[in-house]
C-alpha cells in the first residue's frame, strides 16, 4: 500500500488545481484541512467496541457535509456527497486495520474475509438510512458496487446515474451520501474484514474520489486512535422506528429522529412506530445504550464482539426539581437499588430559553435484541434556534440529539 504520508501533497496539489471541479466542496476548520471532506470517525451507533483495540473494526467514517462540520454534518440540510457517473470512490484504511482472512473450504487456501455491499460496507445519509447497493425506484437505492484490492483498498462504483450523480434516486441526489459504515457481518470472524490495532496506536482513512476522467473531484483523511476500553456508550438512533426493509418503496427520504425541525413551545414526546415515518414527527429524542465491554474478552472474538451485544437493564432518570432542563441518569438493579451513573442535558439558544426535560416514559431493558433503547421526551422553550439533548454516562460515552425550533 502506497505510504500516506507521501500522498498528501499530492492529492492536495491536484485539488487546488481542479478546486473550481469539486462539487460540493467542504471546508474544515483548520485552514491546513480546508478541502479535508472527512468530518471525523466513530465509533458504528450499532455496537460498543467499533474502535476498542483488537476487535472487529466497526465504524462510521462522517463526511463533512457542506463544510458544516461533525456536530452538524448529519442535518439533512446539509447536503453530503456524490461520486460522478464513470467515477468511483476509493476508500484506503492504514495497515493498523488489519486485514482478516479465512480458509476457503473448497481450495483450503488461506484468503482475505471478502467485503460485500450492504454486508461489510454500507452508504448513508444518517443513522439507518441507507444508499442501498441495488438498483431499483426507491428513495433508497443507489445502485453501486463494491471491490477490493484484497488488503486494505476499497473501490465504492457507480453503476448508473448521470453526471455528477452516480448514485441513483432520492437519497443519493437529495441529501447525499453522508458517512461510511465499515462492518463485520455475517456476525462472526468469519464476516470480520478488519481488526483493530494495538491499543495506543492511530488508524487512519483517506477518501479519494473520481470522476469519469480519472480526476480526483473531493478527498479527504480521518484519524483514529484505538483504545483499551471506552466504557458504557450511548449513540442517537432511529431503531425500532424506522421503516423497514430499506429497499421498500414505503421508506422516506428522511427517516431522522435528530435535527428535527419543531415551533416555539413544541413537546416532542412520540416513542411509537409510525407509518410512514413522517407522521410520527416530532419524536421523543432516541437513543441507544450499550454496556461496556469486559476487558478480559477484548480481542478474543467471542460473541460479545458482535451484535448482538449486551444493552443495560434499568437505566431512568430523575429530572431537576428546579432545573428541568437537567436531569440524573439512574440505574435501579434487581434489588431495586438505584445510583446515578450519568447525566441528562438540554441547552436552548440562550439561559432564559433552555426548554425543559419531561418525564421518563420507563427504564430500559436489556432484552430488545441488541443494545437498550432510551427516549427523552422533551419541551422545546419559545425562542427561536438550536436546542440541544446529550445524555453521557460517567466514565463512557455520550450522545446529543439536535432539535431546530423555527417559527
Amino acid at each position: 500500500m502506497v505510504g500516506f504520508k507521501q500522498k498528501k501533497s499530492w492529492i492536495v496539489l491536484l485539488l487546488i488545481c481542479s478546486s473550481l471541479l469539486i462539487k460540493p466542496v467542504a471546508f474544515a476548520d483548520d485552514d491546513d484541512d480546508q478541502y479535508n471532506i472527512v468530518a471525523g470517525i466513530i465509533s458504528a451507533p450499532v455496537v460498543m467496541n467499533g474502535l476498542v483495540a483488537n476487535e472487529p473494526t466497526e465504524f462510521n467514517l462522517i463526511f463533512n457535509a457542506s463544510g458544516a462540520g461533525l456536530k452538524q454534518a448529519l442535518d439533512p440540510y446539509n447536503f453530503g456527497y456524490q461520486i460522478p457517473a464513470g467515477g468511483r470512490m476509493e476508500i484506503e484504511l492504514s495497515e493498523e486495520f488489519k486485514r482478516n482472512t479465512r480458509i476457503n473450504t473448497d481450495t483450503g487456501l488461506s484468503e482475505p474475509v471478502p467485503i460485500n455491499p450492504n454486508a461489510n460496507i454500507i452508504l448513508t445519509t444518517g443513522p439507518q438510512n441507507p444508499i442501498i447497493f441495488a438498483a431499483g425506484d426507491t428513495v433508497a437505492r443507489g445502485n453501486w458496487s463494491v471491490s477490493d484490492n484484497g488488503e486494505n483498498l476499497i473501490t465504492i462504483t457507480p453503476v448508473g446515474g448521470s453526471g455528477d450523480n452516480g448514485l441513483e434516486n432520492a437519497r443519493a441526489n437529495e441529501i447525499g451520501m453522508k458517512v461510511i459504515h465499515i462492518r463485520p457481518n455475517p456476525r462472526t470472524i468469519a464476516g470480520m474484514p478488519f481488526i483493530n490495532g494495538d491499543v495506543g496506536e492511530e488508524g487512519e482513512v483517506e477518501i479519494r474520489i473520481y470522476d469519469e476522467t480519472n480526476q480526483i473531484v473531493a478527498a479527504g483523511e480521518g484519524e483514529v486512535t484505538f483504545s483499551a476500553r471506552v466504557g458504557r456508550q450511548v449513540f442517537n438512533t432511529n431503531d425500532g422506528l424506522r421503516t423497514t426493509p430499506g429497499g421498500s418503496p414505503a421508506v422516506e427520504t428522511i427517516e431522522l429522529i435528530d435535527f428535527q425541525r419543531v415551533t416555539p413551545g413544541t413537546e416532542l414526546t412520540n416513542t411509537t412506530k409510525t407509518s410512514p415515518f413522517s407522521g410520527g414527527y416530532p419524536y421523543a429524542p432516541r437513543f441507544i445504550m450499550f454496556e461496556t465491554l469486559d476487558p478480559e474478552l477484548r480481542g478474543q472474538f467471542t460473541e460479545a464482539s458482535f451484535i448482538p451485544q449486551a444493552g443495560i437493564s434499568g437505566i431512568s432518570y430523575e429530572i431537576h426539581p428546579r432545573k428541568p432542563w437537567r436531569a440524573k441518569l439512574i440505574e435501579t438493579n434487581s434489588f431495586g437499588e438505584s445510583k446515578t451513573v450519568g447525566v441528562i442535558i438540554m441547552k436552548g439558544p440562550d439561559k432564559r430559553s433552555r426548554g425543559e426535560i419531561l418525564p421518563s416514559v420507563g427504564s430500559t431493558s436489556n432484552e430488545e435484541g441488541n443494545g437498550s433503547r432510551f427516549s427523552v421526551p422533551v419541551k422545546v422553550g419559545n425562542k427561536t434556534g438550536k436546542y440541544t439533548v446529550t445524555v453521557r454516562f460517567f466514565g463512557g460515552g455520550k450522545a446529543t440529539t439536535t432539535i431546530f425550533v423555527e417559527n
